[in-house]
């Protein structure tokens, strides 16, 4: 059997979450469609739930990642599940972290529904508790 030069979406979604720990948020946007749509529901107030487009995708995680100073990311485990449906994945996920004066912890942090068309991802919706990361980085 011949492998296709193209992932899996669950290959592509392993890729990506594997380049999360680095913050490198230039490889991160090379695994997105042009014109993807990055959605978190839930966010902090003031902050916008929808990003669309490799552009406004980068600048949010460039953005998101400069403002977590003293935060160190050891690992993160993505938990993967196929679906019925061939483009669609859901992840829950969960990273091995350091903040400024707490001890090192493995924290749930998110579930995300994630679509893959054409080897590229189109949908990555969030439902991060950004609520509960942000006090678990104050602490």
């Amino acid at each position: 059997m011949v492998k296709s030069s193209v992932d899996s979406p669950r290959e592509l979604v392993e890729r990506l979450f594997a380049i999360l720990p680095v913050r490198d948020a230039e490889a991160f946007v090379q695994l997105l469609a042009p014109d993807v749509v990055f959605e978190i529901p839930f966010v902090l107030p003031g902050m916008p739930t929808r990003y669309v487009g490799r552009d406004e995708v980068r600048a949010h995680l460039t953005q998101r990642w400069s403002n977590l100073p003293g935060i160190e990311v050891h690992d993160i485990y993505p938990e993967v599940y196929e679906t019925t449906d061939p483009e669609l994945v859901l992840v829950e996920t969960e990273v091995d972290m350091t903040v400024p004066g707490a001890r090192r912890a493995r924290v749930r942090t998110s579930v995300n529904v994630v679509r893959v068309r054409d080897g590229k991802v189109v949908l990555f919706r969030d439902y991060m508790d950004t609520a509960r990361l942000a006090r678990h980085a104050e602490r």
